[in-house]
């Protein structure tokens, strides 16, 4: 069983609490909250406000997709948003407070793995494509979407945000990996998902070896492939 990640909350100051002097210490609220109920972290932060734009909090959670909310009552801010966390692992996680309560912006999917180094140098990014996208045929036109990506100490991150409608044209989703000549590399990811998006992000577990890279360097490039070796799991 996967030990705890150590977290280092990157916390984004409201202007109130940007405006408090340097000698302030500042009361932050965080929780990261289970789909299913439960939060595993549910605790008060007492800090200096120092002279920069943010402030660190560090503390331990175990393995899994949360919901993050962070308020801080007496300057009237909050954030709220979604991350997956891999155990055993150091994960960073950014957030920026605002005024009042702002809604989380729900994502259709996280996908996070354990990936060397080397990933990082293929520009790892996710697409999506219409149904009819076939292995080893060249890909069509993405479809829209807006993708975050973090790489973390040895994991990856990624963050998937599209239009509900396009979810729910039960997309064919892709790793799109960068070529050192400057063309793609197109994998295809199998996934089992709801059609339509729902209050709960996807949430996948996806390892990616430095093997499972190197054997794509003889493949053809902008087209769809479809490597039995490339398996999801649940996150």
């Amino acid at each position: 069983m996967d030990g705890l990640a150590h977290i280092f909350l990157h916390v984004g100051l409201c202007t109130a609490m940007a405006n408090a002097s340097p000698d302030t210490t500042l009361a932050i609220h965080v929780q990261m909250a289970y789909h299913a109920g439960g939060a595993p972290v549910d605790q008060t932060f007492h800090v200096p406000r120092g002279d920069g734009d943010e402030v660190v909090l560090e503390f331990d959670a175990p393995r899994g997709p949360y919901r993050v909310s962070i308020d801080a009552p007496k300057y009237g801010c909050a954030s709220s948003g979604f991350a997956s966390v891999i155990g055993d692992q150091n994960r960073k996680i950014v957030a920026t407070l605002t005024p009042g309560t702002p809604p989380a912006v729900i994502p259709e999917l996280m996908l996070q793995g354990l990936a060397p180094t080397s990933f990082l140098y293929v520009k790892p990014t996710y697409v999506m494509f219409d149904a009819g996208a076939a292995c080893n045929q060249p890909v069509p036109a993405p479809l829209p979407e807006h993708v975050d990506f973090d790489y973390d100490q040895g994991a990856y991150y990624l963050t998937l945000y599209a239009d509900p409608a396009v979810w729910a044209r039960s997309p064919v989703f892709a790793m799109r990996l960068r070529t050192t000549t400057g063309l793609f590399h197109y994998v295809r990811v199998r996934l089992q998902l709801p059609p339509v998006a729902v209050a709960w992000p996807a949430d996948v577990r996806f390892d990616v070896s430095e093997d499972m890279v190197d054997a794509l360097a003889t493949e053809k490039t902008d087209v769809l492939l479809c490597p039995k070796l490339w398996a999801t799991s649940a996150g």
